[in-house]
Formats: C-alpha cells, sequence, structure tokens
C-alpha cells in the first residue's frame, strides 16, 4: 500500500508573524537559539499586573527608563551596583519617542503575542540565516542573560524553533524587513506567505495551497525540471478534470497535456532556488501545488519497489492522509483523487519510468517532496 502523508497544515487567516530583533550587536542571538527563549533587552523590568495596554502609559515609560539606567549602571559599576537602583527615582520619567516605541515593543512581546505565533529571528547578514519559530506557550517567566547582567533578571518567553534558513533563499523584501532594529514588531503581511512557506513547506492558507519540493545537492539537471514540469502539467489537467466533473484522463489527454498550457488558473507562480540545497515553491489557488507535491512523493515512494510488476496493487490502494496540525480532510481527499488519476492514466510502464527518473533525481540532486511517501505490505482482500 502507497500512503503519502502530506503534511501541510491549514493555517488560520488571522495567524500573525512577529520579528524579533535579538538584540544590539546581535548579542542574544545565542542565548535565543540555545535556550528556546526570547526576552527585550530591559533587565530589571517588573511588568505591573493587569493587561499592558490598559496600563498608564506614563508608568510603562518609567519602567523603560529604570531599565535603561541599569543597563547604563552595569556598564559603569557592575550588575551589582545596578541592584541598587530604586524604581521610584525613575518615576516622571522624560518621555521620548524611543521610549515610547520600547513601550509599545512590550505590549507586543509580552501581551499580543500568542501560543503559535510565528517569530522570525534574523542573524547577522554576515552569517546568512534567519531562524524561525513559534510562541509555544502565553506564561512570562523571569531569566538571566549572565554573560552580560549576572543575575539580574528578565522577563522572558519560551519560543520552540522550527528550524534555520539559509538567508539566500528568501526575497529581498524579507531580508531587508529583518535589519530592522526595534526589539519586536508584527511583520508585514504580505510576507507572511514567504515565511510559512519556510516553516511549513506546504500548507493551506485561505486561498492559497503551496507546496515545496527540495534539492539537497547542487547536481540539479534540466532533466529534473523536467520531471517536475512534468508532474506539474499532469496535477493541472487532473484538478481540471475534477473540477469539470470529467470521467477522468486518458492516455490520448497526455500529449495534449504536454503540448497544451494549462488555463491560468490552475498554473502556478513558482518561486525556484537550486543551486546547492534548493527548492522549487509552488503556488495557486487551487490544489495544483499539493497535487505536484503528492505526485512526486508517490514517484519517489514506488521506485523503492524492484520492478513495474508491483506497481499496480500499490496504486489500487493508494491513499492521501494528512499528519499536520489543523488537517482538512476534504483537501486531502481531493488530492488523493487526483493524484491517483494521474497514476492511473499513466499506467504502470510510463509510471515506472518516471519512477526511475525520480530514483535518479533522488540519488543525484537529493531529491524530494514535502510529502512523504510510506510503503506498507498490501492489504488482502478477505476470502
Amino acid at each position: 500500500m502507497l500512503e503519502i502523508d502530506l503534511r501541510a497544515p491549514t493555517i488560520p487567516l488571522d495567524q500573525r508573524v512577529w520579528r524579533l530583533f535579538p538584540g544590539e550587536g546581535y548579542r542574544f542571538l545565542d542565548t535565543f537559539k540555545e535556550q528556546n527563549v526570547g526576552f527585550l533587552d530591559l533587565p530589571g523590568l517588573v511588568l505591573p499586573a493587569g493587561p499592558l495596554s490598559e496600563v498608564n502609559p506614563d508608568d510603562l515609560i518609567d519602567r523603560v527608563a529604570f531599565s535603561q539606567a541599569i543597563k547604563d549602571a552595569v556598564g559603569k559599576v557592575g550588575s551589582a551596583g545596578a541592584a541598587l537602583l530604586n524604581f521610584e527615582e525613575y518615576r516622571q520619567s522624560r518621555r521620548t519617542t524611543h521610549r515610547g516605541s520600547i513601550r509599545q515593543a512590550i505590549i507586543n512581546f509580552y501581551q499580543e503575542a500568542q501560543v503559535n505565533d510565528l517569530v522570525v529571528l534574523p542573524e547577522p547578514v554576515f552569517n546568512k540565516n534567519i531562524w524561525i519559530g513559534q510562541f509555544d506557550s502565553n506564561q512570562v517567566f523571569q531569566s538571566a542573560y549572565q554573560k552580560r547582567y549576572d543575575d539580574i533578571l528578565i522577563p522572558s518567553r519560551s519560543i520552540k524553533w522550527i528550524g534555520q534558513y539559509q538567508e539566500k533563499t528568501v526575497s529581498n523584501d524579507l531580508s531587508w524587513s529583518l535589519r530592522q532594529t526595534h526589539p519586536f514588531t508584527l511583520l508585514q503581511r504580505s510576507l507572511h506567505l514567504e515565511v510559512f512557506s519556510l516553516a511549513f513547506s506546504s500548507f493551506v492558507f485561505g486561498d492559497h495551497y503551496v507546496s515545496t519540493i527540495f534539492n539537497a545537492s547542487d547536481d540539479y539537471l534540466d532533466a529534473d525540471s523536467a520531471l517536475l514540469g512534468m508532474a506539474s502539467r499532469l496535477a493541472s489537467s487532473a484538478c481540471v478534470a475534477m473540477d469539470h466533473n470529467r470521467a477522468g484522463l486518458s492516455l490520448d489527454d497526455i500529449l495534449t497535456i504536454i503540448l497544451s498550457t494549462p488555463p491560468i488558473e490552475y498554473s502556478c507562480s513558482q518561486a525556484i532556488d537550486i543551486h546547492s540545497e534548493g527548492f522549487n515553491r509552488y503556488v495557486s489557488g487551487k490544489i495544483v501545488p499539493l497535487v505536484i507535491s503528492a505526485t512526486i512523493a508517490a514517484l519517489i515512494g514506488l521506485s523503492e519497489l524492484s520492478s513495474s510488476e508491483e506497481i499496480a496493487p500499490h496504486i489500487a490502494q493508494f491513499t492521501v492522509t494528512n499528519s499536520s496540525s489543523n488537517p482538512d480532510p476534504a483537501c486531502s481527499a481531493q488530492v488523493s483523487e487526483a493524484t491517483k488519476r494521474i497514476l492511473n492514466v499513466l499506467g504502470v510502464d510510463k509510471t515506472w519510468k518516471l519512477c526511475e527518473a525520480a530514483k535518479a533525481a533522488q540519488a543525484r540532486a537529493g531529491l524530494r517532496s514535502s510529502a512523504q511517501p510510506r510503503l506498507t505490505p498490501q492489504r488482502r482482500d478477505p476470502k
């Protein structure tokens, strides 16, 4: 039996993405990554009780001024001397634009950002990496950054890092956005799809369907591109047939599929970076990207068989599942139907040839789909 796990979450339309800057000179970067934590550079900050957005703005600004005084004192008299400062002496501190922006960052980080919100964390440009994580709790706890502030505590939050990504694989707009030194802000919505693509590889977001095919090395050939192009054309045609209630594809359709251009609404926009560890990312308003991902996964999975004769029973018991959080069963069923149509119309011999091409691309270029194939022993019909 061949099973394809789409691993494509349905992302809520109100999903938020935040940009967290790891302090002046990126000083907190290693602590954030190694301890799965995030905080603002506000040593000694004591958060008032109640919703922060309802606290008197002057009170929060006084607390910001007090924390800034602690930072200055640490550099002059050490943490022991800084600990002797009295907050009451910083009441009625000067209201500045900078302190006002830090006040808003406090509200955003400790109140507005909620569990499962995404966080993008930049490394220095010369490191060429960014990190994406998720808040995994709404709890605020105290931690210490001993490299600079010894045992002076800082309110902190737990962040589960999803992964590290090469900055060369992101757009210039996202890269430039991450260089703002404001400590914590919402990322503009125009960049959300790109962040979701990095974090989840495949997903459904409103009327967007997205999937990614990866290559793990730079030995990526035009033959690999042709294989993905074939999968894309087949996926488009299968989706068109389903949406127009056609019985299925026929062998006569294959040449037409190769030579014709699919309707624009069934075409995908494509982002490509195939140098070294690279990817092909597909985006569409139809399920076509997920069908591409499932088709490539199916070919890779079936390529584990020893001969073409073994294919037919696995296709007959083919299923698509979705182990991600918040899966859409209806979407999985549609992807399963479309992919099965493709495998059926190709037949055993043509499917096996594509399996051999996928196997060669996997061995040479590290080709893999964001969907995961799994072959299990075939079910036998009870007698």
